[in-house]
């Protein structure tokens, strides 16, 4: 039977996995996704599947009991919240333990196998829901967040701990302060924590890290870290115990980095648990210059963690990011600094489930394959078994179009741009295609070799997409990662080279039916392309940033005018640098996407961009679409989003 091309519907209700984990001895994986009701449990001996629900939706996370017989999970309730449920594997029987009135998160077995650590942002376990018209009282900054809106006294995330069997729960945390991403140590006595309870209110990504002793008298939070930043944002890391509970390794943002270059790099550091000097574990080389990854198109491994220590011998596992791909990397705890690439290549691996004699699941994506997730022996890194495929019946029934890539000398010598090229679904020979330029946001995320539904889309429709890693790109080098690259003209020139590069290379594609598109950082270079380039026909600019002004006082990531002589220079400068200042050069078809409760690159930018360009050029096709109840990110509504790509394909279809 011959396949189909994908569909909107496909792109817009692709599977994708919300947690899972893997018990050896029980033999057992379990998996949640968007498009199951219920958590899954695959037995890995007979191959049997069933499904645990506590009859609620969205229910995720799942974990197995220490010993393989219950499993916890997260499950939406009606009229009670997101609460954590155990089922029990040997009888089915599903139970909620938690009555909580937010929503819990990330729960974790105590070693014990009955008590299970969660957070959730209620101030405690039995505080009434917060009114909703009490006034705002703004003092300092980081008063909101997108997604969230205005934070509350009562808005802060907890931590809380609560018996399996009797649902008692104790808060742990509190205050008008955030902990996030608990561990517990390997005998259970100790637990870990990142939390900002020792840091000004405006550090909004500045966290430390603290244990609690579980035997003491008053178990209270301990700080470790002095001076040292853990990693909290984008992709967080959760600390992880050495087998011997005495060291606790985290992510650190490196304190020797140069801040001109933005976002500092990631390093492993090792802290005591008793107290005491942090030892620096991780050293840049040519294989692995962090110990984080910011994919952009790689949507696996929610859930999983991105480092873990094997129990036997000690090494410390952990995925980063390197041209394009998402490696898994081992680092001696004893060693010499330096990660060894375990297994590496065109592929992504964004988590991985606990170390169990050796043997580990990954979640991992291919530009031709959505995520799995995968069996690996760390002795035989590069062989694996997959024990769930998302997506399977899109993969079957589907044409995926192929993805090719390259590299290729920016114009100063700086650097290595990395350019990918997604075919039009089917292509014929001898017929020429139109081409979309898709830009990354950011600018720190990076491209990767992930498989991409929205892209596939595109090639369905019969368009190239054209998809690359400018300077400002994270995963290419620190010196590539340059904040100051991606705003300087620099960027801009390599995403023009890129294209004259693909041209070059694919002569199949049309350099006279281009189009541009990006979300975010990629909005804003949508627009700056818009505005000072002739060479493309078509622009669809999506949750953008267009006027550093509104940015600087709307934005949840207020700006820094400090540096400035005085206000006026910065508010010069804040005209000179944003896009809408160049509205009278957009004279091609221009297409606005953005959300209504985009508190990132507020709502106010895509007016007044939408205003000036109409206002400039009264004949020129400009369309202005808000979509409600959206933060600073695609519609999550399956309807909403359908509509959303369709307004931005009927867009290209129209004027390419």
């Amino acid at each position: 039977m011959s396949k189909r091309r994908m569909t909107l519907q496909d792109c817009c209700g692709i599977e994708r996995f919300s947690g899972g984990d893997w018990h050896e001895q029980a033999g057992l994986v379990c998996w949640a996704s968007n498009q199951t009701e219920g958590v899954m449990v695959r037995d890995l001996r007979s191959g049997g599947i069933r499904r645990l629900t506590a009859g609620g939706g969205g229910e995720a996370y799942p974990r197995f009991s220490p010993d393989g017989t219950k499993l916890s999970f997260l499950s939406s309730l009606p009229g009670r919240g997101r609460q954590v449920c155990v089922g029990d594997l040997r009888t089915g029987e599903t139970r909620v333990i938690t009555a909580i009135p937010g929503a819990a998160m990330e729960p974790m077995w105590h070693p014990d196998g009955r008590r299970i650590l969660f957070s959730s942002s209620q101030e405690t376990a039995d505080h009434p829901e917060a009114p909703t018209d009490e006034p705002v009282v703004i003092e300092d900054f980081h008063y909101k967040v997108d997604g969230a809106g205005f934070i509350r006294p009562d808005g802060h995330v907890q931590l809380f701990l609560t018996d399996g069997e009797t649902g008692e729960t104790i808060q742990l945390t509190q205050g008008e302060s955030d902990w996030m991403h608990p561990c517990f140590s390997p005998d259970g006595r100790y637990i870990a924590a990142a939390g900002n309870v020792n840091r000004p209110k405006e550090d909004s990504i500045g966290f430390d890290l603290f244990v609690m002793d579980l035997q003491s008298d008053a178990p209270t939070f301990r700080q470790i870290s002095t001076d040292l930043t853990m990693v909290s944002y984008p992709n967080p890391i959760r600390p992880a115990f050495t087998p011997d509970g005495r060291w606790v390794v985290m992510g650190v943002l490196d304190p020797e980095a140069d801040p001109a270059f933005g976002y500092p790099p990631a390093a492993l550091y090792a802290f005591p648990v008793e107290g005491g000097e942090a030892r620096r574990l991780f050293w840049a080389d040519e294989h692995c210059y962090q110990c984080v990854q910011f994919p952009y198109n790689a949507f696996c491994g929610a859930g999983l963690d991105k480092v873990q220590i094997d129990p036997e011998t000690g090494d410390i596992y952990f995925v980063a990011g390197w041209q394009g791909q998402a490696n898994l990397y081992r680092l001696p705890l004893q060693g010499d600094g330096h990660a060894v690439p375990v297994r590496a290549g065109r592929r992504v691996i964004h988590g991985l489930s606990r170390i169990q004699n050796g043997r580990v699941m990954i979640a991992e994506g291919l530009t031709d394959k959505p995520e799995a997730y995968l069996l690996i022996d760390l002795r035989q890194p590069m062989a694996g078994e997959t024990l769930v495929q998302s997506a399977r019946e899109l993969l079957n029934d589907c044409v995926i179009a192929p993805t090719e890539d390259f590299f290729f000398a920016t114009l100063d010598g700086e650097s290595r741009v990395h350019g990918f090229v997604t075919h039009p679904a089917q292509r014929e020979e001898g017929k020429k295609y139109p081409a979309i330029v898709y830009i990354h946001g950011g600018p720190h995320p990076f491209y990767t070799y992930g498989f991409t539904a929205e892209f596939q889309a595109l090639a369905a429709r019969g368009y190239a997409v054209l998809w690359c890693n400018p300077r400002g790109s994270s995963g290419y080098g620190s010196r590539h990662q340059n904040y100051v690259r991606s705003i300087d003209g620099s960027a801009y020139t390599d995403i023009l080279q890129f294209v004259d590069e693909a041209l070059r290379r694919f002569p199949w594609i049309d350099g006279e039916r281009l189009g541009v598109t990006g979300g975010s950082y990629g909005g804003y270079m949508t627009n700056w392309i818009a505005s000072h380039a002739r060479r493309f026909r078509a622009y669809v600019t999506q949750r953008s940033v267009a006027s550093n002004l509104i940015g600087y006082a709307s934005s949840d990531m207020q700006g820094d005018s400090k540096r400035f002589g005085n206000f006026e220079e910065f508010m010069v400068d804040a005209l000179r640098t944003s896009p809408v200042s160049y509205a009278e050069r957009i004279d091609r078809p221009f297409l606005i996407l953005h959300g209504e409760d985009d508190l990132r690159c507020p709502v106010e930018g895509a007016h007044q961009l939408f205003t000036a360009v109409k206002d400039l050029h009264p004949d020129l096709p400009v369309r202005l679409v808000i979509f409600p109840h959206t933060p600073h990110d695609q519609p999550r509504d399956p309807m909403m989003l359908k509509r959303y790509y369709q307004e931005m394909y009927d867009w290209f279809d129209r004027y390419l």
